[in-house]
């Protein structure tokens, strides 16, 4: 299911919207338009979309689907809303999914991202498809909707900056980096952008990403995936059991 912004005025948001757009046109130079933007169906990477695309309405815009059970339905509706519009999001479908990869691999239980099982199933479910696009594609750089609503991300963009190079000389844009929760939703609202109604639980601390990422245990997301989408947690544990006490 799909929200619209309230449409409600933020006048004090135009200077973060021309930084952000400033940062995008350095990005566009730096990379010549050999780019993409990098979206899920969140909050975060819609405003990043929307921004780009008022100086490069053709921009393509990646999206991973991690397949059954790995995507929240609300933020698929709003991907494929948007296709309709007219956005150019291109859907990659790694040849395994995350369900699939679990099944191979075993399920990572640790609740933090940094395991090398959890290494193992980024590898072939996001970056493998991600480097494929990008070398058949000639990309020079890549937006993304990070943000730093965190210590580690916050120290990250402080030192890489809201555009940087990596080693590998692809360049990375941030346009919403220095944004906070409320701005993004401010910015929804000005715009009246479509949502996922998901979000309307609790705009401050509901966050996207793969309903069965068990990386998400400690931050309650499996709780959630219990409570609010009793069919998934159902189709969850009738593969992995073992999950049904980490719920």
């Amino acid at each position: 299911m799909l929200n619209t912004g309230t449409g409600s005025r933020a006048p004090w948001l135009t200077r973060k919207v021309d930084r952000a757009l400033s940062v995008i046109g350095h990005w566009l130079e730096a990379t010549d338009r050999y780019a993409y933007g990098s979206v899920s169906g969140g909050k975060d990477s819609l405003v990043m979309a929307h921004l780009i695309r008022q100086v490069w309405p053709d921009c393509p815009f990646v999206w991973v689907n991690q397949g059954p059970l790995a995507e929240w339905p609300d933020c698929i509706e709003l991907l494929h809303h948007l296709q309709g519009q007219g956005w150019n999001i291109i859907e990659l479908c790694p040849p395994r999914s995350l369900l699939k990869l679990y099944q191979d691999y075993g399920i990572p239980l640790d609740g933090t991202m940094a395991t090398g099982l959890d290494k193992r199933i980024n590898a072939a479910l996001m970056y493998g498809p991600l480097d494929d696009y990008q070398e058949a594609h000639g990309v020079r750089g890549y937006a993304w909707g990070l943000r730093k609503e965190s210590r580690g991300r916050a120290m990250y963009l402080k030192g890489k900056g809201e555009l940087y190079q990596r080693k590998d000389g692809l360049w990375v844009c941030s346009p919403v980096g220095f944004w906070s929760t409320q701005d993004i939703w401010c910015y929804i609202d000005v715009h009246r952008l479509p949502y996922p109604a998901m979000y309307d639980r609790d705009r401050l601390t509901v966050r996207n990403g793969p309903p069965i990422g068990t990386t998400g245990v400690n931050w309650g997301r499996l709780s959630d995936l219990r409570r609010y989408y009793p069919e998934f947690w159902a189709e969850f544990c009738k593969h992995f059991p073992e999950v049904a006490d980490h719920g």
